[in-house]
């Protein structure tokens, strides 16, 4: 058993006493009710004695940070179940019998296996924390912090039966858990780490470095608006008392003993007893709370290894080109139960028995296998550690483009955060040369480069000056920047036949360029002989899916022209140049600056994929 296991056996232990605690509460108000009845008159005649409701304090000493500023968040919990200050007259012999009885003694015992179990969880969470200082040399706070963390939530996972290693770690000021599996690495956010560091707040336990202090608090403050307080103003009256302590809450015993016999003339033992049953409530409403954050964290484990067995399943899917059809159609599933894109759900439904998806899934497979295979090569052999730095790459997806109704949400390019953004070089309307192609693949384009000429050719009643748009923005239309707008619908084509040239082209392109050591992945848009015509947002959304198993991150580049070659329904001019920018029709963009070609292959694969353009555009869609 590991010291986090041995912490949390501490920490239900002692959840164990204080519910007998509040038991005991109980059977002292009933031994009060019990002891008056039984009272005769003459035996209470000069003598009494005051029984204040039973202390219960939570620890004043302990202060967390929150926003910056400190704030004893325990000690506000005291404030809310101090004993009432009703009190109840009794005789002398009552007094002798009610101090000197088994309850008593039953209390008594009870106080000191809670300060034994109080101290222990102090014990082991100092331990804790010095094992991992040592065995990690960890000189960062915030970095101690996580190893704690880690422990902490593997050994919750152990006792709540999940069995599954889980990695914390803070990613800015958020928390991430990280489910290790081989090389299968998933990175979610989860309500769970309010419930993990509230616990931890009650029981005084703190974190050592600023990041995990906040979260400490704010779990802390949680916990606090979960336990009821309604129907407890009774017990706040009169002279209860705050106990210092070590631990979140403790019956203040010898100090209540006191004070009964202090306390004890001209009072109501109805009131008294009330009291006691209320204090008892308190506790199990305080402990219920804890209880249910237990309940929900293992509920919430349980919840996450089923979702990541179902990640396990669909990568198996995804790495094995071989797929049966029924493996297909369980990847379906689990790609429309997890797009949270309803045009991406609309389409897998309608589209669910065609071959794309299987299609694009591979195309992206072997995109993805050429990323990793230098980042397998610097990752460690410690499958435990998940530190390994996320890859960034810009993929360079080449293909044939227009754009059509209806509009869409920028967003809908945005599928998952592991594709940073979506670059588009042209304006609206606007045809791509070879010659910008190249300039979008090797990353060597600006926009001060763009040049726009008119396609036609000779007989084109507007000069070339004429095509270039009126507004043109400084930088490329930016679809993170975008993300709230409404765009046209880019749909893009799939490249060449094998007969054509094209063909040949989109192999050598690939052998080029298709090594990720230059951090740039050219991606013909290829699936194999079928042709197909889809929107662009499934293909970065597949892209996306096939991505979210691996620690990398890409900014996609789009090569591919934008006109609108619809001769009816056209978008209007306002609402392309009020998104990014927009040109007449029959307008290209090519680069300005020919001369640095450092790669003359490539450039004459691009012509022999473009060159097509000008004949698609001239015929239009219908």
């Amino acid at each position: 058993m590991t010291t986090a296991d041995k912490l949390l056996e501490q920490m239900f232990s002692w959840i164990d006493q204080r519910s007998r605690c509040a038991d005991q509460l109980v059977k002292v108000a009933e031994k009060l009710e019990s002891l008056r009845q039984n009272c005769n008159g003459a035996e209470c005649v000069g003598s009494s004695v005051a029984v204040g409701g039973a202390a219960l304090a939570i620890s004043a000493g302990v202060t967390i940070l929150t926003g910056g500023a400190a704030a004893p968040i325990l000690g506000l919990l005291g404030s809310i179940f101090l004993g009432a200050g009703t009190v109840i007259s009794v005789g002398t012999k009552l007094v002798e019998h009610f101090l000197s009885g088994s309850t008593m003694k039953d209390a008594k015992e009870i106080e000191k296996t809670s300060d034994e179990l109080a101290n222990n969880i102090q014990q082991l969470f100092e331990k804790l924390k010095s094992e991992k200082k040592e065995a990690n040399r960890v000189a960062d706070l915030d970095d101690l912090d996580r190893h704690i963390l880690t422990d902490i939530l593997r050994a919750l996972a152990r006792r709540s039966g999940v069995n599954m290693k889980i990695n914390f770690r803070m990613i800015g000021d958020k928390p991430n858990l990280s489910f290790v599996g081989g090389q299968h690495y998933t990175n979610l956010n989860f309500p769970i780490m309010d419930s993990v560091t509230g616990v931890l707040a009650f029981f005084t336990l703190s974190a050592s470095g600023k990041k995990c202090n906040l979260l400490f608090a704010k779990g802390a403050q949680q916990l606090i608006k979960e336990i009821p307080v309604t129907g407890l103003k009774t017990v706040l009256k009169g002279g209860g008392m705050l106990v210092g302590g070590v631990i979140g809450m403790a019956f203040a015993l010898n100090d209540a003993i006191d004070n009964w016999t202090d306390l004890i003339k001209t009072n109501n033992v109805t009131e008294a007893s009330q009291s006691l049953r209320d204090t008892a409530k308190a506790i199990q409403n305080i402990l219920q709370a804890l209880r249910d954050r237990f309940e929900d964290m293992k509920q919430m484990l349980k919840k996450m290894k089923k979702e990541q067995q179902e990640q396990a399943k669909a990568k198996r899917s995804i790495e094995n080109p071989e797929r049966t059809s029924e493996e297909e159609r369980e990847l379906i599933r689990y790609a429309i139960k997890t797009c949270q894109i309803e045009e991406v759900r609309q389409w897998l439904e309608k589209d669910s028995e065609s071959e794309t998806f299987s299609k694009l899934v591979n195309l992206f497979r072997l995109m993805r296998n050429k990323i990793i295979k230098k980042t397998n090569e610097d990752e460690s052999d410690d499958e435990d550690e998940v530190e390994v730095e996320e890859r960034e790459v810009d993929i360079i997806f080449v293909a044939h483009g227009s754009i059509s109704h209806p509009k869409i949400k920028a967003s809908c390019l945005l599928p998952l955060s592991n594709i940073k953004d979506v670059l588009l070089y042209s304006p609206w309307n606007c045809l791509l040369t070879a010659a910008a192609a190249y300039g979008i693949t090797t990353g060597l384009i600006q926009p001060q480069d763009r040049k726009f000429y008119c396609v036609t050719g000779r007989g084109c009643e507007t000069p070339d000056e004429g095509h270039r748009p009126r507004k043109l923005p400084p930088g490329w239309n930016s679809m993170k920047k975008a993300i709230n707008k409404l765009i046209p619908n880019i749909m893009v084509s799939t490249l060449e036949d094998p007969k054509d040239r094209a063909w040949t082209a989109i192999i050598n392109l690939t052998k080029e360029f298709g090594g990720p050591g230059r951090g740039r992945i050219v991606i013909p848009f290829n699936l194999g002989g079928l042709k197909e015509r889809i929107p662009f947002y499934i293909v970065t959304w597949v892209m996306s899916l096939v991505l979210s198993f691996v620690r990398i991150k890409a900014t996609v580049h789009l090569a591919a022209c934008l006109g609108d070659g619809f001769r009816k329904q056209k978008f209007p001019r306002t609402f392309l140049e009020d998104q990014y920018s927009y040109t007449i029709d029959d307008t290209g963009m090519t680069s300005q600056s020919m001369l640095n070609i450092t790669h003359p292959e490539l450039y004459r694969n691009l012509q022999a994929i473009f060159d097509r353009v000008r004949v698609l555009f001239q015929r239009r869609f219908v």
